[in-house]
């Protein structure tokens, strides 16, 4: 007698079946992917020097060391409107809440001073050396 053991379908396989059974309701796109997951295409745009495509972020830092950089001239002469369509992005990144979990947000500069605090506290406590280790070094005699 032969035993038929059925394994767990992996993420993979259970994500494809609900796409196919979207596609055959008529859901989502033509992948059966929902709308509401899908990533918008990033704004990218062209250097008026070079040509070279390049990605609208937030800060712009690639294109600003780009500018700067390769042709020493300001983000506005090699990328016109990078500034507002990066200001744009910041806007909408800040409405849908994307800083942790509705807390106060806390910048690195801040979380690193408070860590650097909390190591002093510790090293004054006696409690930096760890578990089993002597202050002194080896005694020679």
């Amino acid at each position: 007698k032969i035993l038929k053991v059925s394994m767990p379908e992996s993420h993979k396989a259970e994500r494809r079946r609900v796409q196919k059974a979207n596609r055959e309701q008529g859901i989502g796109d033509e992948q059966g992917r929902i709308p509401a997951r899908l990533k918008e295409a990033p704004k990218m745009s062209n250097c008026t020097v070079c040509k070279q495509d390049m990605k609208i972020t937030k800060t712009n830092t690639e294109l600003i060391a780009h500018s700067e950089g390769k042709h020493g001239k300001t983000l506005d002469e090699c990328f016109p409107g990078a500034k507002d369509v990066a200001a744009d992005l910041l806007k909408s990144s800040s409405a849908k809440g994307l800083r942790g979990a509705g807390g106060p947000s806390v910048t690195k500069a801040q979380k690193k001073k408070k860590d650097a605090a909390g190591m002093d506290d510790m090293l004054s406590a006696g409690l930096g050396l760890g578990p089993g280790k002597k202050k002194g070094g080896k005694k020679y005699q």
